[in-house]
């Protein structure tokens, strides 16, 4: 035993028989003052156990807390989906209102359609719509959508059955259309192209001269020509415009999003 260790202990010792020398009264006394000094330690723990105590009667475990994340974050992710579901009712109803301003005051007579399917492995060139012959709905219907209350042009029908058409895209290249340049005399062959996949693809306007005075940004409409599609539809945007040999060619963006096509209208000819 240390040096240290021995004085400590008589000290001590010392200081026991020393007390127990005190008479009841100083005994007392010393318990009192040992009583001040420790008391607010003692307080201390007192909360501290009564905070454990506290905690374990929440009755939750690890595991049960653990549980009851989980199903608030499941909530959470419902909510989210509710609140995405109404936005989209929201945008739907807005999209369903301004198309009825415009079929009211359109100069066309318009059938109400409602996209149903893509068809095969031409998804992007082509749908099917929920109305055929039984709507007077003929070959070479033009389709359309209002944007900012205009009419662009969607494509035309293709196949009609009773109560469903196949529309073929204005981004295949099949589907062709006399156009214009707006504020300008300028006329060409608008068209899509096989196997532009993007949602608003890239459209051709072609045969177009090539001193044309056009620039980007400029409106490409419908010119009537050819009597299947009428005047003045809504095509696209020029995006850039090349000089070849002989003529011009443009690039055009439309100014349909074919990829989210839910409702579109079916042109039956012009109100009287």
């Amino acid at each position: 035993m240390s040096r240290i260790n021995i004085i400590t202990l008589v000290v001590f010792g010392v200081v026991l028989v020393w007390i127990f020398l005190f008479s009841p009264d100083t005994i007392r006394v010393v318990q009192r003052g040992a009583l001040a000094v420790f008391a607010p330690m003692m307080s201390s723990s007192e909360k501290l156990e009564r905070s454990i105590d506290e905690f374990g009667d929440d009755g939750r475990s690890p595991r049960e807390l653990r549980k009851r994340l989980d199903v608030l974050e499941r909530e959470s992710a419902l909510l989210r989906l509710e609140n995405e579901r109404l936005h989209d009712l929201t945008e739907e109803n807005r999209a369903l209102r301004q198309a009825l301003n415009y079929v009211e005051n359109s100069p066309l007579n318009l059938v109400s359609a409602r996209v149903i399917n893509r068809k095969g492995p031409t998804w992007y060139h082509t749908l099917i719509i929920d109305q055929g012959s039984r709507s007077n709905i003929t070959v070479d219907s033009p389709v359309i959508v209002p944007v900012d209350n205009e009419a662009a042009l969607v494509g035309k029908v293709s196949q009609v059955g009773e109560d469903s058409s196949v529309v073929i895209l204005l981004s295949d290249e099949v589907c062709q259309v006399s156009a214009r340049v707006m504020g300008t005399t300028e006329q060409g062959i608008l068209s899509g192209q096989r196997g532009a996949l993007n949602a608003a693809p890239e459209l051709k306007l072609r045969y177009i001269s090539k001193d044309a005075a056009i620039a980007p940004g400029d409106t490409v409409i419908s010119s009537g020509v050819g009597g299947v599609f009428p005047g003045n539809l809504l095509l696209g945007e020029i995006k850039e415009f090349s000089r070849g040999a002989i003529d011009g060619e443009a690039v055009v963006i439309s100014k349909v999003n074919f990829a989210l096509l839910k409702n579109v209208f079916v042109v039956s000819g012009l109100k009287e």
